[in-house]
């Protein structure tokens, strides 16, 4: 059996990419989801959830380097596993990851982080973002 996710969500930063040794390429990403709800007295409460999303498909990978970036709202299907390693002091630790298979953007990305990302004088749109 598979478990399958959906995360409809934000990305706190633009993807990670990374080549392998064995010449795979993979981008991380980082995910933010929020619930909203109110509490018995009433009150508005809000719950932000960080997840970490991988893609390991090549044309995948291509497309998220020209289409998504920091901020967007982006739809993701996946498959939901955890990470075991050994940090650099001998820990063991276990994280929950996303092996992303499908990934939407829901808006495009602005002008604004276009220019940002081609240019060392671009605007910069951080204190815009809420993350």
């Amino acid at each position: 059996m598979k478990c399958k996710v959906q995360l409809i969500g934000r990305l706190g930063s633009d993807a990670d990419i990374n080549t392998l040794p064995n010449g795979q390429v993979v981008a991380t990403l980082s995910v933010v989801t929020e619930e909203y709800w109110k509490d018995k007295q009433g009150n508005p409460q809000k719950r932000a959830t960080w997840h970490r999303v991988k893609f390991w498909n090549e044309s995948t990978v291509g497309f998220i380097q020209r289409n998504i970036g920091k901020g967007q709202l982006v739809e993701i299907e996946g498959s939901f596993r955890y990470e075991e390693y050994d940090d650099s002091k001998g820990v063991h630790h276990k994280a929950a990851l996303i092996n992303g298979s499908n990934i939407l953007p829901l808006h495009p990305l602005t002008k604004a982080h276009d220019n940002a990302a081609t240019s060392d004088n671009g605007p910069d749109n951080d204190d815009q973002i809420p993350f």
